[in-house]
């Protein structure tokens, strides 16, 4: 009889408890279910966008990867470029310094007939007077020089 009464006891405080605690018990785990299921769709909402901003990040480095390369590869055209005009300045300098050289040399060459003109009408004149004992005047010897050369350009 014990045992029906303590069958009859736990009935009871089932049924009790199914009355009482059931809509409450139902509600909690319905509410945690629910929070559950919304942070797990938080998390994959985070996650879908943290690859959204990585994919985004990766093209944008790879952009940056790729103007960089630009860059590179336009300075090296840039650099190629400046470097060919120094070198065509420096030729047309080195022409430029050639040519004022020759015209030097050139002038340097007539005033080195020129004086050695003059030192010839001076050395003629010179022995002239010492041949004739007559002082000859220059203007006869630069004549007597200027023919004489002029003489020898032609023959």
């Amino acid at each position: 009889m014990d045992i029906l009464v303590s069958l009859i006891n736990i009935a009871v405080l089932m049924i009790l408890l199914r009355l009482i605690l059931w809509k409450h018990v139902n509600r909690f785990l319905s509410t945690r279910a629910n929070r559950v299921r919304s942070e797990y769709e938080d998390i994959e909402k985070r996650r879908s966008d943290a690859d959204a901003l990585k994919a985004e990040y990766e093209d944008k480095i790879e952009a940056i990867e790729a103007r960089g390369r630009d860059l590179v590869r336009e300075s090296k055209i840039k650099a190629s470029e400046e470097a060919e005009e120094i070198l065509e300045e420096a030729r047309e300098k080195a022409r430029t310094m050639i040519l004022e050289a020759r015209e030097r040399i050139e002038e340097e060459k007539e005033r080195a007939i020129v004086n050695a003109q003059h030192e010839v009408a001076q050395i003629a004149t010179d022995m002239a007077a010492r041949i004739l004992r007559r002082e000859v005047s220059l203007d006869d010897s630069q004549s007597a020089v200027d023919h004489f050369f002029h003489d020898t350009k032609q023959g």
